[in-house]
């Protein structure tokens, strides 16, 4: 097919393709219309759809769907009455295993393509799949908005084809990736704020008051922690929320109130008020207690975590690692841990708070050859000149590490480097840097924390070659 004879964006002709492929990390289909590429959302690999381009590029385009003439083998039936709508599980119409084996492929293609490297098959793991491939979220964010009935709490709907945005604000009732007893936490707070006479904040002309809903929840004792954002400080009557609450969703133990002035769709904990009931929910992780907090950063799938960390644990302790240094070490879940396999444990992160958290969580559990720096990862190396660590644990977030950052680590010439990677793209960039300065990849282990989302979690191990 001529490239000429490819529907546009504006004649509204349709065209039969099949998918092949998807265009990962994001969530479209990809097929090609003669020699020209289109992403279609919605699809997977093996449908064969009709859709209609409406965005076009000189290279590729961007098609909606109009029909399935023959769906795919690897779909199945979502879960959730939301999929689609809900921005959320992008890939929840495919088998599970076919989304584990469409990962891999995806880190190892980045690996090669991106970090230029040449790894060794035995040294890639198959994936690991997540404990629970459903209700594995502790933590879910929601942004007020309307639908007919008044204000809600739900999900942005998903952008369209060719990520053209979507203004409304979906209802999710129920989340099948985070606990079951959304449906009641969000009835008492909508009526709660119906009653109050709030409104949610709109961007655009700056009024209304309610911007975004948190609820981060303890996969160990079911206990839900409650975080309503708003645009001002004035008095809502929150207090009264935590009283209904705790009465009509007993399992809900506390209510923060953050206050968010920024332009935007960041979600601020920078201004927190505690209305209700506990400071903190407990978790529990490969034998530790911890304290989470409105503010701590916590991987979201904290059975999938205790995978990650105990292996980590076990490689320090093949290692020998005596001194072990962790940068971007949030609330320090894998810096305790590792205090069991080590002599003594550094942990660095730029937030303050989750140094604070840290720091408590390693009294909490009597852990006391720990210790935790507050900073830039890049500043706080080179200002206290530490002495030389066995090995240097790295758990980046997606931008993983700049070119400063990496020069430090390399100063200080570990044995070993362990990089815990939630994108590989920046994985793989970072990894060609550390090869180039003489680190070999020993282990490459990718970890399904995200069940039915393009999202991966790679624990990679790095040894320095020997001259």
């Amino acid at each position: 097919m001529k490239r000429d004879l490819v529907p546009s964006s504006r004649d509204g002709r349709t065209v039969s393709v099949t998918v092949t492929d998807i265009a990962m990390p994001g969530d479209a289909g990809v097929a090609k219309a003669g020699d020209f590429v289109v992403f279609v959302p919605g699809t997977i690999p093996g449908d064969r759809v009709v859709i209609r381009i409406v965005k076009r590029e000189r290279r590729y385009g961007y098609g909606e769907v109009v029909a399935i003439e023959e769906p795919s083998p690897l779909r199945v039936e979502p879960a959730c009455p939301h999929f689609g709508a809900c921005g959320g599980c992008t890939i929840q119409s495919m088998d599970y295993a076919r989304q584990l084996e469409m990962k891999a492929s995806h880190l190892r293609e980045s690996l090669k393509r991106i970090g230029r490297l040449n790894i060794a098959e035995d040294r890639f793991e198959k994936i690991t799949p997540s404990p629970r491939a459903y209700l594995y979220r502790s933590k879910i964010e929601l942004t007020f908005g309307y639908d007919g009935n008044g204000v809600i709490a739900g999900m942005r709907e998903s952008a369209g084809a060719g990520g053209f945005a979507r203004s409304g604000v979906l209802p999710v009732p129920e989340c099948r990736i985070f606990c079951d007893g959304l449906r009641q936490i969000l009835a008492v707070i909508e009526d709660h704020v119906h009653g109050e006479g709030l409104f949610p904040y709109d961007e655009r002309t700056k009024k209304g008051t309610l911007r975004h809903l948190v609820l981060k929840e303890s996969k160990a004792t079911g206990h839900v922690m409650v975080i309503v954002e708003t645009k001002g400080a004035q008095e809502h009557r929150l207090g009264e929320l935590y009283r209904r609450l705790s009465e009509e969703v007993p399992h809900v133990t506390s209510l923060w109130r953050a206050v968010n002035d920024r332009p935007g769709s960041y979600i601020d904990y920078s201004r927190l008020r505690h209305e209700g009931g506990g400071r903190y929910i407990e978790e529990s992780l490969a034998g530790l207690t911890l304290r989470v907090y409105p503010a701590s950063f916590f991987q979201p799938n904290p059975a999938g975590a205790t995978l990650i960390y105990e292996r980590v644990g076990r490689i320090a302790a093949e290692l020998k690692a005596g001194n072990v240094l962790g940068l971007y070490c949030g609330m320090a879940p894998m810096e305790l841990l590792l205090s069991r396999h080590s002599q003594n444990v550094v942990g660095v992160d730029s937030s303050r708070a989750n140094i604070e958290n840290a720091r408590e969580n390693a009294l909490l559990n009597g852990i006391g050859n720990c210790s935790f720096l507050a900073g830039r990862v890049e500043d706080i190396v080179t200002d206290r000149g530490f002495g030389k660590p066995d090995m240097v644990v790295i758990d980046p977030p997606r931008s993983g590490v700049s070119p400063r950052g990496t020069d430090l680590i390399i100063s200080l010439a570990p044995k070993a480097l362990i990089y815990v990677s939630c994108n590989p793209a920046t994985l793989a960039r970072d990894l060609g840097r550390f090869a180039a300065a003489g680190y070999a990849v020993e282990l490459v282990a990718p970890f399904d924390l995200f069940p039915h989302t393009s999202h991966l979690e790679t624990l990679t191990v790095l040894r320095k070659r020997r001259r």
